[in-house]
């Protein structure tokens, strides 16, 4: 894969297929996240730590943003999504897709803070999580309509692409990939 010259691209995931193709790219930056004892930007393991609510990147510093059902995880998913405008450069895209119900005026949160504390407001949910496969990770947020006009408050021009492509293997009426685009 070739890109411009100054080109960054920061991945949320450090593993999978598509790390895996744009690791040999230069501008290419990945991250997990490893637990709130870890300082943002820390190496861990050989990996960088990230919490996408609080990023260590410079402000306007990254073309492309991607991020494949991870902010579901997240307690405060409009944070992450305000870090993420935060650090796009003008005219940067974040690519990413996450559990969505298309039929749903809003979000439906499934468990919050209060006080310190996780209350579940929902039964609970849990992903696979590579970093702990064990222990799985919360699912805190499914997401509605809801997303596309908070997307749109934050300064963002929110797109939803629902992908079809039978040859590779892309089926289904729900196969919604999102972007947001930052002007």
């Amino acid at each position: 894969m070739v890109f411009p010259q100054d080109f960054v691209i920061y991945n949320t995931e450090s593993n999978g297929a598509m790390h895996t193709q744009l690791s040999v790219a230069s501008g290419y930056l990945c991250s997990e996240y490893f637990g709130e004892e870890y300082e943002r930007g820390q190496d861990v393991d050989g990996r960088r730590h990230e919490d996408l609510q609080n990023l260590s990147f410079g402000d306007a510093s990254i073309d492309l943003v991607l991020s494949s059902d991870v902010l579901e995880h997240m307690p405060d998913p409009y944070r992450a999504h305000s870090e993420i405008f935060r650090v796009l450069r003008p005219g940067g895209r974040h690519i990413f897709t996450v559990p969505f119900n298309a039929q749903a005026a809003h979000d439906d949160i499934r468990a919050k803070f209060v006080d310190g504390q996780i209350v579940y407001l929902a039964d609970k949910q849990f992903h696979g999580d590579p970093v702990r496969p064990d222990e799985g990770i919360l699912v805190w947020t499914i997401f509605g309509l809801e997303m596309l006009v908070r997307l749109a408050d934050i300064g963002f021009q929110p797109f939803a692409w629902n992908l079809f492509q039978p040859d590779e293997g892309i089926v289904g009426s729900y196969s919604l990939v999102f972007e947001a685009r930052k002007a």
